[in-house]
């Protein structure tokens, strides 16, 4: 399912938005968090996506034209970022495992100063567009 996640991420970024996405090596502070489900045969995998700011003003100019987004639009894009990844990502996997069924739930936001500091690296993707990173964990530790 990872692995599922990395392509869709880099479909997202450099097909979608065409940006070149990189791996990073630290993840920094000052995120914008939301949660998404993926079920596969009824199993709920959660999976946590990180953007700071700058990455989200990014991705706004290109999908939206849109320069000064509000919080509330920032919740928003948030939402559909992680509904474009993690469902490309379902979309994958649904090709690859025919014989399994795949749901995606609803985004959630999880708060806009979170510091990202409790995944578990082995469940992590950590990425860099445009200098800034951005982080998708298939699990956290509580």
């Amino acid at each position: 399912m990872k692995e599922a996640v990395n392509e869709a991420v880099e479909v997202f970024f450099e097909d979608t938005l065409g940006y070149k996405l990189e791996k990073a090596k630290t993840a920094g502070s000052g995120f914008y968090g939301t949660s998404i489900s993926l079920y596969e045969d009824g199993d709920e995998k959660n999976w946590y996506l990180f953007f700071k700011e700058d990455t989200l003003r990014k991705i706004a100019q290109v999908l939206l034209f849109e320069d000064n987004l509000n919080k509330d639009e920032f919740i928003d894009l948030l939402e559909e970022v992680a509904n474009q990844i993690i469902g490309t990502a379902k979309v994958k996997l649904e090709e690859k495992n025919k014989n399994k069924t795949y749901k995606l739930g609803t985004p959630e936001f999880l708060g806009d100063t979170l510091t990202p500091t409790y995944f578990k690296p082995e469940k992590s993707m950590l990425y860099k567009v445009k200098n800034r990173t951005f982080l998708i964990s298939m699990d956290i530790e509580h």
